[in-house]
């Protein structure tokens, strides 16, 4: 005569095997948010491209703070003869055929000939623009949001080869958290290749018997102070024009600047937390739940 000995059972169990999860309120409004909001830019994107609407990202500094490097423009199509001084305009021009330029129109001559000239450039541009050379006039100007479209490449490509690379892996857990980890790196190397952050360029050098007067402007997305060995350092945001005078400089008569990430107390907390999203979003998904026989 045999006999069978019930064993208690224990152990742990990922949260998928447990059983169907049921989507709480929240996460069912925010789908149906997003879902919503997503719909709405698309509509908005198919009727700004049949009215003839055409977008640019913004990629030298020329425009300042009015219209800092990565911002993205959002032209319409306009009439010449609507415009005033003051305005912004992109524009083609023969010299130069394909590059888009957005500038500020300076002056209009008697015939409808527009002059133009970037807010930080030192010179009005070497041209006089008629119908024929204006694309558009800007609708909206966004600030850094072109960034985003010059990483999508690369953002794009990096996602389907970390996808592809861990599909590999079966275990649930194991298998999103490198997704998670492939997803920071690619945005790591992005903003590597693309330095969005922090990037300083010099206008001018203009020399004198005390030294050397440097026009910068910050080309970055962060706030940044510049400093060089015998000027003062100076505190710049995106876009803004800064002045230095530097007095000391090398044996060759050279001089280098250097910037650093120039934020207060909360804006260190926010890039902290900012950095530690892929951590706290492998801890969330390697939770495991004990499940025990009754």
């Amino acid at each position: 005569m045999s006999q069978t000995a019930a064993i208690p059972l224990s152990g742990t169990l990922d949260r998928p095997l447990i059983g169907g999860r049921t989507a709480t309120r929240f996460e069912t409004v925010l789908a149906w948010s997003v879902a919503l909001i997503a719909a709405v830019l698309l509509t908005g994107a198919v009727l700004f491209l049949s009215a003839g609407g055409r977008w640019f990202v913004v990629e030298t500094p020329s425009m300042g703070e009015a219209a800092p490097v990565g911002t993205l423009v959002l032209d319409l199509p306009v009439d010449v003869a609507t415009l005033h001084v003051g305005d912004i305009v992109s524009f083609e021009t023969a010299a130069n055929p394909g590059v888009v330029y957005t500038h500020r129109i300076i002056d209009i001559d008697a015939d409808g000939g527009l002059q133009t000239r970037g807010d930080v450039n030192g010179a009005t541009d070497p041209w006089t623009l008629t119908q024929e050379n204006v694309v558009g006039a800007p609708v909206l100007l966004v600030p850094n949001l072109g960034w985003l479209f010059r990483a999508a490449p690369l953002l794009l490509i990096g996602t389907l080869v970390i996808w592809t690379l861990t599909s590999v892996f079966t275990d649930r857990v194991t298998r999103t958290c490198l997704r998670i980890a492939g997803a920071a790196l690619t945005t790591s190397y992005a903003a590597f290749v693309l330095k969005p952050f922090v990037n300083v360029t010099t206008i001018t050098n203009t020399s004198s018997p005390s030294g050397v007067e440097a026009t910068i402007v910050s080309s970055g997305m962060f706030p940044v102070r510049v400093e060089a060995h015998g000027a003062e350092s100076v505190h710049l945001v995106d876009g803004q024009v800064g002045r230095m005078v530097i007095h000391e400089l090398s044996k060759h008569g050279h001089y280098q600047l250097t910037s650093n990430i120039d934020l207060g107390v909360g804006g260190w907390a926010l890039l902290i937390a900012a950095c530690l999203v892929p951590l706290v979003l492998c801890l969330s998904v390697g939770r495991v739940e004990a499940v025990r026989a009754s």
